[in-house]
């Protein structure tokens, strides 16, 4: 493997623990959060747990989403791909390849453009910007480019190297 597809796979790797730390603190927080609203009932419940727990889901999933595209874990339907001839199924795969980009390109910036109009209302039991919810999906659609960009530098035969097709083989 080439020092730039080594420095590319420990970028990935690196990327895909810090995802998965952060998901597992969401998660843990989330089960909390749950845990309390559930029990409170018997008492008083919190206004905010509900709210805490739908952003805390969204987010843990958003982060998530880049170790499971780098898992090959993203659903695909290949059956049809297979059994195109060679010079076929290498024109469908860079075709997937770009409307893959480019859709994740367009949720980036469709957004941050719409976290950003929404930047100035408050939630108000939890007292934060609704834009903090909302910027779930440009981060985490961010962070799945990345992952793809660095997996295409990382050669097939890599040890470790999980399929970065957007879960195509």
């Amino acid at each position: 493997m080439s020092p730039f597809a080594s420095l590319c796979k420990k970028a990935s790797d690196v990327l895909e623990r810090l995802c998965l730390i952060g998901a597992g603190v969401l998660l843990v927080v989330n089960l909390a959060d749950v845990m309390l609203g559930v029990f409170g009932r018997f008492y008083r419940p919190p206004m905010w747990t509900m709210d805490l727990a739908k952003i805390t889901l969204v987010w843990m999933v958003m982060l998530a989403a880049a170790p499971a595209l780098k898992r090959g874990e993203h659903m695909a339907i290949e059956i049809i791909v297979n059994k195109l001839p060679e010079n076929m199924r290498w024109l469908v795969i860079w075709l997937r390849r770009i409307v893959f980009v480019c859709v994740l390109g367009a949720m980036i910036i469709l957004g941050f453009q719409y976290a950003y109009k929404l930047r100035m209302l408050t939630i108000m039991t939890l007292g934060i910007k609704k834009a903090i919810p909302l910027l779930a999906i440009p981060v985490g659609m961010s962070l799945m480019l990345l992952e793809y960009t660095l997996g295409q530098f990382i050669p097939p035969g890599a040890p470790e190297n999980e399929n970065l097709e957007g879960g195509t083989s």
